[in-house]
């Protein structure tokens, strides 16, 4: 199973997936070129569901099939793209299990991102374009209410994919870093990478623990601002509590004042008679 997560932020688009393979009851995580973002020409592309799609997507690949010229331009694009796909799957590729054609509904799911947009693909072939985020796999769930909850917090896109990528690992047996991200720039485009549809090490950031939010620190209140980024966190006034407070200190002032010119203007209570006893006359209602 997979976990795969595009992200949109600040002109910028990322794409990332865990690395775990499973076979049966086992599962891998360090197979050779195991990153699981593919080198289209004019796109990456990742996928969850049956790892045989990364070797029949490599033949094609390696073959120079003309459905590698797609320019992935827009939806359209995307899908015929993948239906030419699933017409070879089915010519040259097909699967049979009792009573079940596999790839009669192409049963993988996809992400396809260029350095504008983010596209995901259904089993059926459907294409949905996505402005800000997307998940697919084992565990997208949890990254998308991760995404949703901290995509207007976080500036930084590559950290937004790694903690949604992290929240599908700590909550599904079915994702498991290490995690690879992949800055999608204009410029890695139009070329191939030599004698691989993998993306090369070198043009990926990979994390091999989850760390969560440690060290990242978000302030609440109407005008507390978040600067977490490296660790940090910019201290903020709270002009509208200090204000409040000498305000109030400022009017307890002016009472004490105005009680003790009160008292000093106000008349003194005479005296009351005496009679020779030294003893005050009752006085009558």
């Amino acid at each position: 199973m997979t976990i795969l997560v595009a992200v949109k932020k600040n002109g910028k688009v990322y794409l990332g997936s865990d690395r775990i393979t499973t076979f049966g009851n086992e599962y891998v995580t360090d197979l050779v070129r195991g990153s699981k973002i593919i080198k289209l020409k004019h796109a990456y592309l990742a996928t969850s569901g049956y790892s045989l799609l990364d070797n029949i997507i490599e033949h094609l690949y390696r073959n120079n099939h003309k459905m590698m010229e797609n320019t992935f331009s827009d939806r359209s694009h995307v899908f015929s793209f993948f239906l030419e796909l699933y017409n070879e799957l089915k010519k040259s590729f097909t699967l049979v299990e009792p009573g079940k054609d596999t790839f009669a509904s192409m049963y993988n799911v996809f992400l396809v991102v260029t350095p504008t947009s983010i596209y995901g693909v259904s089993t059926n072939l459907s294409v949905s374009e996505y402005p800000r985020f997307a998940a697919r796999g084992a565990g997208s769930d949890y990254s998308v209410g991760c995404l949703y909850g901290l995509y207007d917090v976080l500036d930084d896109g590559l950290e937004l994919t790694r903690v949604a990528l992290e929240a599908a690992c700590h909550f599904n047996v079915y994702c498991k870093e290490p995690l690879d991200i992949l800055e999608v720039k204009a410029a890695d485009f139009g070329k191939s990478f030599k004698d691989t549809h993998k993306v090369p090490q070198s043009h990926l950031t990979t994390f091999t623990s989850l760390t969560g939010l440690q060290g990242k620190v978000v302030l609440s209140g109407a005008k507390s601002t978040n600067s977490a980024k490296n660790g940090t966190v910019e201290k903020q006034s709270a002009s509208g509590v200090s204000s409040s407070v000498k305000t109030a200190k400022k009017s307890a002032a002016k009472s004490t004042v105005a009680r003790a010119a009160a008292a000093k203007s106000a008349p003194r209570a005479k005296k009351p008679k005496t009679t020779g006893g030294g003893k005050a006359k009752k006085g009558r209602r």
